[in-house]
């Protein structure tokens, strides 16, 4: 079944944390999954935080740039029988294309020599496409103006055009619809070392993407469908997306599927393969855009809807396993080649940190995104995208509703992150709908559901709700939103908020519960839960990608902490949270975007003990088992100094712990900053840190984290900030620490305790060996004690 030649695995992983976090969570699968089987990995990786709680699993860890030249070198050194990047970001895909002919017998696993440089070279996924007759638009990348124009002209317009530089950036696609426009595209002033790429636009076709899975014998899988509410033109991660794709009907998507899995088999490509596709639905037309031979965002966006464990079956897929006879943790079958079929939507929303409108296009805008479930569309574009907690919908209202019908229409034939608000704008002014659908590009589906939801929003508003539109509007997700007194007051059964399991057919089986819910209305309600005492820990709305990767390091190591010491851990969030597989069976998540789970009463007071709060607010104050997990402000002095540390401290309320020092100071104009210097600080250190600390502390009688920071000012130091809480450097105080501090968090909240009269050297005990460097604010190095010295030696 496995590949017997395979023992030792160089993984490529992410590049920057905070913009790859699905590679990052995907990453703990992954590694544990080879680690049960046996393998020893090691990885090679910029920022160590990408991690997450992954790092006891490798055998070796490589702190650098991830490129060519040093997979090369570690390859040369280690000599690694195989090479995986389906975690890499699309950086470890040309990283792969760059090494055929240099490994010898190290093997690729995944994504091949050939699959990997298609996604960069475009002449190459198109040749390879036409050979194999899929459906591809024709592409010509030239510097020659007389090869541009006779190309144009044998496709005519519209195009879209771009400018591709020698370092493989771009300028961006630009829409061309007649000669003139050309004429000044390419009149625009340029550098010598580019060239002109064209393509037939397909600009307002429908967007899919299927997400396939594949073994080294041909056997192959749908895991899952998306689909973009928005039209090709717009960006796939500025979208509004939902799955399954539901605008398909089943000849479409059984095209669509068989191109897939066509594409997968043409390039070789063993794990897994996410395609691209445009649809128009009124000429039929179809054609790949683009294919992914890796895990990325849509991978872990289809986790959260199909409960599938997409990163452990890729993993033991790249190793030679048979799709059908694929091993979960604790060696329980699962059979990946039975697609999932799923009983709800699951949708993704944009989100933009600042107000206002935004126009969309090609270029990404979006900052973060918002995940719902739902069963129905107009459920899931209730809480999502028009759910006006998040995203002030009703000032977008207001604004819309004061503009005339032509300001209204130029709002429609430019695209902007208002187009659903906008959209139902019109069509209360009776704008047509097929009208619409051809202007926007939006299917037809999606504006029947919004009509829908200013029909009920209308019965709503005028108190019209009786036993016929009563159980309807309960199915469109209308709780929390608006005017929605009445509705909740209303004496009918349906209205009641129920918690539902999200079904997934393929996966919902004995060998793999799923305790994954969903907040939403009915009768019947599906939580189940233990007999054991409970901890739950309730997570807010995240609005960046930094938020998300510390989120997701603290739920993991919350959750494990909890369950370890013999407790039932429930994750209730403002959006779902898929936790590692190892754990997933042993946790229940519950996504519950209108916060109403407090409400419901569903989990029997008396079996929680504790509740940890992540949100910024505490909600209910009056709840003495409610600890508020983030920072909050004690103490800020506006000092600066050359010298500084940063202090994790856990207390129990009266004795505490300071596992973790990160120390700050300049040296020859260097700036340098090094974890883990408890284990090198002198004894006075110790002592004046700990004076300061424990009259910080005097009036403090809560197990609570804290973290200080310090200055040093003529030879002394001075507290400048206090903050009672987790702060973002959470994760670099655990990595740098041999204290689990979280864990020790959990334990101090089960009632234990610290320990009277400690010494010095117990209170700052760690016995880490290894230490997170940065010079000159650069990347984090990952060292041990000799090379960190050798390191701050070289800056003289």
């Amino acid at each position: 079944m496995e590949l017997n030649e395979v023992h030792t695995i160089l993984i490529i992983g992410p590049t920057i944390s905070d913009k790859n976090v699905d590679l990052s969570t995907a990453l703990y699968d992954t590694v544990d999954i080879l680690h049960q089987l046996g393998y020893k990995t090691s990885i090679i990786v910029e920022d160590p935080t990408s991690l997450l709680s992954s790092g006891t699993f490798f055998d070796k860890t490589i702190v650098e740039k991830v490129s060519g030249d040093n997979v090369l070198k570690f390859v040369q050194k280690y000599h690694p029988d195989a090479i995986l990047p389906t975690v890499g970001d699309r950086n470890a895909l040309g990283i792969v294309s760059s090494l055929n002919g240099k490994i010898g017998s190290t093997k690729i696993l995944g994504a091949n020599y050939a699959s990997s440089l298609a996604t960069f070279k475009r002449d190459l996924f198109i040749k390879r496409l036409n050979k194999a007759k899929l459906p591809v638009i024709n592409f010509i990348s030239s510097d020659d103006e007389k090869e541009i124009y006779s190309f144009i002209r044998s496709i005519g317009f519209p195009i879209i055009a771009r400018r591709r530089y020698s370092n493989r950036h771009s300028s961006g696609w630009t829409n061309i619809n007649n000669l003139f426009e050309l004429d000044n595209f390419m009149a625009l002033d340029d550098l010598e070392d580019s060239k002109i790429e064209i393509e037939r636009s397909i600009r307002g076709f429908s967007e899919y993407s299927f997400t396939i899975l594949r073994d080294s014998f041909d056997n192959s899988s749908l895991v899952g469908t998306i689909e973009d509410i928005e039209p090709i033109g717009i960006h796939h991660l500025d979208s509004n997306l939902i799955s399954p794709a539901i605008s398909l009907n089943d000849s479409k998507l059984q095209r669509l599927r068989n191109y897939s899995i066509k594409l997968a088999r043409v390039f070789n490509i063993v794990g897994v393969c996410t395609v691209h596709f445009a649809y128009n639905h009124a000429t039929n037309e179809c054609y790949i855009t683009e294919f992914i031979p890796r895990l990325s965002e849509e991978t872990k966006f289809l986790e959260y809807a199909t409960s599938y464990p997409v990163a452990t079956a890729v993993a033991e897929l790249c190793v030679g396993f048979h799709l059908d006879k694929l091993q979960l943790d604790a060696g329980n079958f699962f059979n990946g080649a039975t697609e999932p079929f799923v009983d709800h939507i699951t949708s993704r929303f944009p989100q933009w940190n600042t107000p206002g409108q935004k126009y969309l296009g090609p270029s990404k805008t979006s900052n973060s995104s918002i995940i719902v479930n739902g069963f129905s569309l107009e459920e899931v574009l209730n809480k999502g995208a028009l759910n006006d907690k998040l995203n002030n919908n009703f000032d977008r209202y207001e604004q819309l509703r004061k503009l005339d019908d032509d300001e209204l229409f130029e709002k429609i034939i430019h695209p902007t992150n208002w187009m659903l608000d906008v959209l139902m704008e019109a069509m209360r002014r009776n704008f047509e709908k097929p009208v619409l659908s051809e202007i926007t590009g939006i299917n037809m589906p999606y504006l029947t559901a919004l009509q829908n939801i200013i029909d009920n929003s209308l019965i709503i508003r005028e108190g019209e709700i009786d036993g016929h539109n009563v159980e309807r509007m309960v199915e469109m997700g209308v709780k929390g939103v608006g005017h929605s007194k009445l509705l909740l007051d209303s004496s009918d059964i349906v209205t009641k908020s129920v918690v539902k399991n999200k079904t997934s057919i393929s996966v919902a089986n004995k060998d793999y519960p799923n305790h994954n819910y969903f907040v939403t209305a009915g009768i019947n309600n599906e939580l189940k839960l233990s007999d054991r005492k409970k901890i739950i820990v309730r997570t807010p709305i995240i609005t960046s990608k930094t938020d998300t990767t510390i989120r997701q390091f603290v739920l993991f190591q919350l959750a494990k902490s909890i369950d370890q010491n013999g407790l039932e851990p429930i994750i209730i969030g403002r959006e779902p949270w898929n936790a590692p597989l190892a754990i997933r069976r042993k946790i229940v998540e519950i996504d519950d975007p209108y916060m109403e789970m407090k409400s419901l009463e569903l989990i029997p007071n008396d079996s929680i003990l504790n509740i940890i709060d992540l949100s910024k607010n505490l909600i209910d104050n009056d709840d003495k088992r409610a600890f508020q997990f983030s920072a909050q402000e004690i103490k800020n002095i506006d000092l600066q100094a050359d010298t500084s540390a940063r202090v994790m401290v856990v207390s129990d309320g009266e004795n505490f712990l300071v596992p973790s020092v990160i120390y700050r100071t300049k040296k020859n104009n260097h700036l340098y900053e090094v974890s883990s210097v408890n284990n090198f600080m002198t004894p006075e250190n110790y002592n004046e840190f700990s004076q300061l600390i424990a009259q910080e502390l005097e009036d403090e009688n809560q197990v609570a984290i804290y973290n200080f920071e310090l200055i040093k000012q003529k030879d002394h130091w001075l507290v400048t900030k206090k903050y009672r809480g987790m702060t973002n450097d959470i994760i670099r105080h655990e990595l740098a620490s041999s204290v689990h501090v979280i864990d020790t968090l959990v334990k101090l909240l089960l009632g234990n305790k610290i320990g009277d009269n400690l010494s010095l050297e117990e209170m700052f005990n760690n016995f880490d060996e290894q230490y997170l460097l940065t010079i000159d604010d650069k990347r984090y190095k990952l060292l041990n004690k000799e090379e960190m010295e050798d390191e701050l030696k070289n800056l003289g």
